[in-house]
């Protein structure tokens, strides 16, 4: 865990990907402590034999990975190496790829999250002074309470609303004087598109950044939204998960634009990039799947595979940390159709650059008996209807080649669809079960 005394500004450089770091001697206690506090891993190592590395990284390789489908059977608290009474709090995955996990964190846990978010704030220059509208859910979710911390950690002040409409989020960035605010990207959409219906300039706002996670987005709408609220905003990546402690895995770097990847925190955790289908490391350049080992005292991580695929990107940041790509989709999205593999991220992408800011989108999978596949795209868009219709065949060729799956693409009018002020759910396999 990297300590937060460079007061001159010098971050030590991390281990990289697929390395881990000396921490040999670390990872042999977490081993040992997990076979004996946590029935999972009790069972998921219990070929490994007597595991005592010598702190080369090809050691790695004699421990197994495994998945969040693995821990199904395992009971709701899978990963837990302290009983719940020994855990400062509890947040639980969103459910939205399956079962919920659960997972706890202790004081040392939770007082690790607060610093790496410290860690990332400094970073890109969030601190004393700034205000920081939290609009991410609590409770059980972990979006909130992970950006509570960072904004403590930064001194900076915190306004922790919670899921709030976009009308009121708006009046209380004017009347506040809010610098900066939490959001997935569908909720920075429905922001854009609420104010734009109003008439209001957002760039008149003095937010001039935004912490964005929770969902992938494209680089076409990342781009929309930036546009939208002018020139000096920055939207600040943040990728992280539940059994990491939040959004503190991955952050964009401060000094690269927003489409050019991650920093990963390898002085935190031991991070690989492995074969979807084998426990290897991918090439430099090849896409990979992020798998991450935590040293958390309540629920220790080993080589978990976070379905999320990356590529490198050559070179790291002034903080020492090695780059990936933004996520480029998930294992579990991916959509089998006609015997391609058919990422929704991709067809999103194109969709955001083709329609109007605000503008929704559903995708959605058929097939009748017999038949083969139907990979249906609904847009909302207005216009004469030969205009219309032009777009939609040009937006179906564009997907085409892209995801090799010509898609039927209809459209409807415009505020058709809901609105998602939280991970958005816009495909539907409405396909019968083999």
């Amino acid at each position: 865990m990297q300590d937060d005394d460079d007061a001159a500004g010098q971050w030590p450089v991390a281990p990289g990907l697929n390395e881990l770091g000396g921490r040999g001697a670390a990872l042999a206690a977490l081993v040992r402590r997990a076979r004996a506090e946590v029935p999972f891993y009790a069972h998921h190592l219990a070929g490994v034999g007597e595991f005592a590395p010598d702190g080369s990284d090809a050691e790695l390789a004699a421990l197994p990975t495994c998945t969040k489908a693995d821990l199904a059977g395992w009971g709701t608290f899978p990963l837990a190496a302290v009983p719940l009474a020994g855990c400062l709090r509890v947040s639980a995955t969103s459910g939205t790829t399956g079962p919920r996990l659960f997972v706890g964190y202790t004081r040392a846990d939770w007082d690790a999250v607060g610093a790496a978010g410290g860690r990332v704030a400094r970073h890109i220059g969030f601190g004393p002074g700034e205000t920081l509208l939290n609009v991410l859910g609590a409770g059980l979710w972990i979006g909130g309470p992970c950006f509570d911390e960072l904004a403590r950690a930064a001194g900076a002040a915190l306004f922790p609303a919670g899921p709030t409409n976009p009308e009121q989020v708006l009046e209380w960035c004017a009347t506040f004087g809010l610098t900066a605010i939490t959001t997935t990207p569908s909720y920075a959409r429905l922001l854009v598109e609420r104010a734009t219906a109003q008439g209001a300039d957002l760039s008149a706002l003095p937010l001039r950044m935004a912490f964005v996670g929770g969902e992938g987005s494209s680089p076409a709408l990342r781009a929309q939204v930036v546009a939208a609220f002018g020139d000096g905003f920055r939207w600040q990546e943040m990728y992280g998960s539940t059994e990491v402690g939040g959004a503190i895995l991955g952050y964009g770097s401060p000094e690269a634009g927003f489409e050019d990847g991650l920093n990963i925190a390898t002085d935190e955790f031991v991070v690989e990039l492995l074969d979807p289908d084998a426990d290897r490391p991918v090439v430099p350049g090849e896409v990979g799947e992020l798998t991450v080992t935590a040293f958390r005292e309540a629920s220790p991580l080993i080589r978990y595979r976070t379905r999320d695929l990356v590529r490198t990107i050559d070179g790291r940041d002034s903080r020492g940390l090695p780059r990936v790509s933004t996520v480029l989709g998930r294992i579990d999205d991916a959509l089998k159709v006609r015997g391609a593999l058919v990422y929704p991220s991709i067809v999103e992408e194109l969709i955001v650059a083709a329609l109007p800011p605000g503008a929704e989108w559903r995708i959605e999978l058929s097939r009748e008996p017999g038949a083969l596949d139907v990979l249906a795209v609904t847009v909302e868009l207005d216009g004469g209807s030969v205009a219309v219709a032009d777009r939609c065949q040009d937006l179906a060729d564009a997907i085409g080649l892209r995801a090799l799956v010509r898609p039927v693409v209809r459209s409807v009018p415009i505020g058709t669809f809901e609105r998602f002020t939280g991970k958005a759910r816009r495909v539907e396999d409405r396909r019968p079960r083999d």
